[in-house]
């Protein structure tokens, strides 16, 4: 069997909305059973070989049915340990009795898709698969676990400006001061402060000094022939000691 259906025990829970339930959904399933052969799907009430759970996104009534999306991660619940073939999913709620039923169930029989395990900080697998369910226009929905699968671009934009960007920004505040802080940044800029700086000490001997026999200008652009002591540094100019 390749494709879906609603279990027996589904169709009359989801009966039960023409009269003014509300449809609880509980949880989402997903395994690596198929169903034998002679098995009726129908009567089914739980997947052949549940796996993992999964999650959805929030389900949205339209017109005269049911719209959700159902995602399995193998990031979900702390990971997936083993990898598995994919190839069964389900979708469950709870009646007015409180007991649970598998109103929704699709096989990919012959083509399952094999998920790998979840590695820390490795690729993120993502499965999808699209669901509609036919209910009443007037159906109220709820979800008992938390429906994540996706986000919209409202509360991305919402995440990024509140989040995001003030992390972001005292990630640059601090580069920017680890980069003020370097004194090997922006070398051509230093060497031309470091000539000028050399240029205007070159007027201030020139025109500061009160000298009164023969005027003399000392500079260390170049040592040949000079016996100095010290390190001489040829771009400031300077002798060190």
């Amino acid at each position: 069997m390749y494709g879906f259906i609603i279990p027996a025990k589904g169709r009359e829970l989801i009966a039960g909305l023409l009269a003014g339930d509300t449809l609880t959904i509980t949880r989402c399933m997903v395994g690596e059973g198929v169903p034998q052969e002679g098995v009726e799907p129908s009567e089914l009430t739980d997947l052949v070989k549940p796996i993992a759970q999964a999650t959805s996104t929030a389900p949205v009534v339209n017109r005269q049915q049911v719209d959700m999306t159902i995602e399995y991660r193998n990031d979900l619940n702390g990971g997936l340990e083993n990898g598995f073939y994919l190839s069964e999913f389900g979708i469950f709620a709870r009646g007015k009795d409180g007991a649970e039923v598998m109103i929704y169930y699709g096989c990919l029989d012959q083509y399952p898709q094999y998920v790998q395990p979840y590695k820390e900080g490795g690729a993120v697998e993502v499965r999808r698969f699209p669901v509609a369910i036919g209910v009443s226009n007037t159906a109220d929905m709820t979800l008992e676990y938390h429906a994540d699968a996706f986000i919209t671009s409202e509360n991305l934009v919402e995440y990024c400006t509140s989040v995001v960007l003030p992390l972001f920004l005292e990630d640059v505040k601090k580069l920017i001061a680890a980069h003020n802080d370097d004194r090997a940044s922006h070398p051509h800029l230093l060497a031309q402060i470091a000539a000028f700086n050399a240029r205007l000490s070159l007027i201030e001997l020139q025109y500061g000094t009160d000298v009164n026999g023969n005027p003399f200008i000392v500079t260390f652009e170049t040592l040949d022939g000079v016996n100095a002591q010290g390190v001489w540094n040829e771009q400031e100019r300077r002798i060190g000691f």
